[in-house]
C-alpha cells in the first residue's frame, strides 16, 4: 500500500492496523515486568538488569509510538485529549503502568474484530486482567506501610476481586492515599464492567428471542408456500379437466 496517497485518517488507520498487535504484546510484557518489580521476586542480578533494560526499551517504544500517532492523526490535539493514559504513561515515568490499561481498549477491540474472542469471552478476560492489575497496583502501594492491612499478594488479589465486583466486604481496606485512589478507579471500572456484562446478557436474550422468532416466521412462511403450491396444483388439475370437457363438446 502506497501511504503517500492516503489521507491522514487513512494513514492512522493503516498504522494502527499494523502496530496495535505488537504494542499490545509489549503492554502485556510490561505488565509481567511490573508485576515482578512489585512483588520483588528473587532473581539473579543479571536477570534484574535485563528486566530493567527491557522495561526502559519498552518505554522508549511507547514514546516513539505515541509521537508517530500524534503526528499522523487527523487532529493531534484531539488525539491527545482522547488518549490521556497513553500520554501520561510516556510523559510521567512513574505512571508507566497506566499503559497497561490500553489492553482493555485496543486489545479487546483487536481480538473481537479478528474473531479470536466473542464479546462475552472478552469481558471475562478483561475482568481477570483488571483484577490482576488492581492487585499488583494495590500491593505495590500498600506493601511496607506499618498500618497496612494488605500484607501479601493473596490479600491484594482478594481485595481486588471484592472491589471490582462492588461487593465491598470491608475486611481489607487500603490505608494509603495512593491505595485509595487505586480503589476508587477500580470501583468505577467495576461498575462499568458490570454494566457491560448486563448489556451482554440482555443482548444474548434478545438475540436468542429473535432467533426463535425468525425460526417461527420461517416455518410459517414454509407452510404458507406449501399451501400455495397445493392450491396451484389443484387449480392446474381443475383447468386440465375443464380443457378436456371443452374438447369433448
Amino acid at each position: 500500500m502506497d501511504v503517500r496517497h492516503l489521507t491522514s485518517g487513512e494513514r492512522y488507520e493503516d498504522y494502527a492496523r499494523r502496530f496495535d498487535g505488537p504494542m499490545l504484546i509489549l503492554a502485556g510484557l510490561f505488565l509481567v515486568i511490573w508485576t515482578y518489580d512489585s512483588l520483588d521476586a528473587s532473581f539473579s542480578p543479571r536477570v534484574d538488569v535485563a528486566l530493567v533494560v527491557a522495561r526502559s526499551l519498552i518505554w522508549v517504544v511507547f514514546g516513539v509510538d505515541l509521537v508517530i500517532r500524534i503526528v499522523i492523526a487527523k487532529s493531534s490535539w484531539r488525539f491527545v485529549i482522547h488518549h490521556p493514559l497513553d500520554v501520561l504513561a510516556v510523559v510521567i515515568p512513574p505512571l508507566r503502568p497506566l499503559k497497561i490499561l490500553t489492553i482493555f481498549t485496543q486489545g479487546t477491540r483487536l481480538v473481537t474484530s479478528r474473531g479470536v474472542l466473542q464479546t462475552g469471552q472478552a469481558v471475562v478476560a478483561s475482568a481477570a486482567l483488571l483484577v490482576w492489575v488492581g492487585a499488583v497496583a494495590i500491593y505495590n502501594a500498600e506493601s511496607g506501610v506499618a498500618a497496612a492491612k494488605i500484607v501479601s499478594f493473596g490479600d491484594a488479589l482478594w481485595w481486588a476481586v471484592v472491589t471490582i465486583t462492588t461487593v465491598g466486604y470491608g475486611d481489607i481496606t487500603p490505608v494509603t492515599v495512593e491505595g485509595r485512589v487505586i480503589a476508587v478507579g477500580l470501583m468505577i471500572v467495576g461498575i462499568a464492567l458490570l454494566g457491560v456484562v448486563t448489556a451482554s446478557v440482555a443482548a444474548w436474550f434478545v438475540r436468542l428471542t429473535g432467533d426463535r422468532e425468525d425460526e417461527e416466521k420461517a416455518a410459517q412462511s414454509a407452510a404458507a408456500d406449501a399451501d400455495v403450491a397445493r392450491l396451484e396444483s389443484k387449480v392446474e388439475r381443475l383447468e386440465a379437466k375443464i380443457d378436456r370437457l371443452l374438447e369433448r363438446e
